[in-house]
C-alpha cells in the first residue's frame, strides 16, 4: 500500500509540474507574441551590406591626378562667387546710408586728392591689341604712397573675355615682379564693349630705385591673349 501511495503521488507531482511548465510556456509565448507585433524582419541583411562595404574598400582603385586648369578654375569661380557677395554686401551698406555720410566721404575723397601728387609723366598713351581686345595705359601719377597707372580695356571681338587680375603680372625694367592691385576693371569684357577705365596700382616703395615698368595680361582661363606693355615711365 505504501509503494501505491507513493507512486500515485509521484505520478500527480509530475503532471502538475508538466502542467505549470505548458502554462508558462503559453504564457511566454502570447507575450512575446503581443511585444513583437509590428517588428517586421529588414529587406537586406545588414551583413551583407558589411561584407560588400568591406571587399569594396579593400579593392584597390585607380589614382587619377587632378588637371591644373580645372583646379584654377574652380578656385577662380569660388574666388570670384565671394567676391560678388562682398561686392552685393557692399552696395547694400551704401545703399542705406544716409546723405550726411556719403557728404562726409565726398569731402575726404576730395581732401586726399588736394594733398596726393598728381604728376603725369610724359610719354603716353601706351597701347597694346590682341584678338580685338585693347590695353592702353594713358597716366601714370603719384599718389602718396601709391604709383597709379590709369588703363583703359575695352573688347572689340565678338565672344566675352574674362580676366583673372591675381594674373596680372607687373615688373620692373630690372626684371623684378611687382605686386599690383587693380581698381575698376571687370572681371569680364562682353563683345563689342564700351571703354572700361580703372587703375593699377603699386606702393612706392617698390618702385624706388626703378625707371620703367612693363605689365603682362592674359585672358582666363583659356590664356589666349598676349597684352604686353612695355618701357611704361615711373612718376616721382
Amino acid at each position: 500500500m505504501k509503494i501505491n501511495s507513493t507512486l500515485k503521488l509521484t505520478l500527480l507531482l509530475l503532471l502538475v509540474m508538466s502542467g505549470a511548465g505548458t502554462a508558462s510556456a503559453y504564457l511566454g509565448y502570447q507575450a512575446g507574441t503581443q511585444a513583437l507585433k509590428g517588428v517586421s524582419q529588414p529587406e537586406n541583411n545588414p551583413t551583407k551590406k558589411l561584407t560588400e562595404g568591406s571587399k569594396k574598400s579593400t579593392e584597390p582603385s585607380e589614382f587619377k591626378p587632378i588637371d591644373e586648369k580645372t583646379i584654377l578654375i574652380k578656385v577662380y569661380n569660388h574666388t570670384h562667387q565671394k567676391n560678388k557677395a562682398a561686392a552685393s554686401g557692399k552696395d547694400q551698406d551704401k545703399q542705406s546710408s544716409n546723405t550726411e555720410d556719403k557728404t562726409s566721404q565726398l569731402a575726404e575723397d576730395k581732401a586726399q586728392q588736394k594733398e596726393s601728387s598728381q604728376t603725369t609723366v610724359a610719354g603716353f598713351p601706351l597701347g597694346v591689341q590682341d584678338q580685338g581686345v585693347k590695353l592702353e595705359v594713358n597716366e601714370a601719377s603719384n599718389e602718396g604712397t601709391t604709383l597709379s597707372l590709369k588703363v583703359n580695356l575695352q573688347n572689340e571681338g565678338t565672344t566675352p573675355v574674362k580676366f583673372l587680375y591675381s594674373f596680372l603680372e607687373v615688373k620692373d625694367n630690372q626684371g623684378r615682379s611687382l605686386s599690383a592691385i587693380t581698381e575698376g576693371l571687370p572681371d569680364e569684357l562682353p563683345p563689342n564693349s564700351e571703354n572700361f577705365v580703372g587703375k593699377v596700382k603699386i606702393p612706392m616703395a617698390l618702385v624706388d630705385d626703378s625707371q620703367s615698368l612693363s605689365l603682362n595680361l592674359t585672358d582666363y582661363p583659356e590664356q589666349k591673349l598676349k597684352l604686353n606693355i612695355a618701357q611704361i615711365p615711373v612718376s616721382r
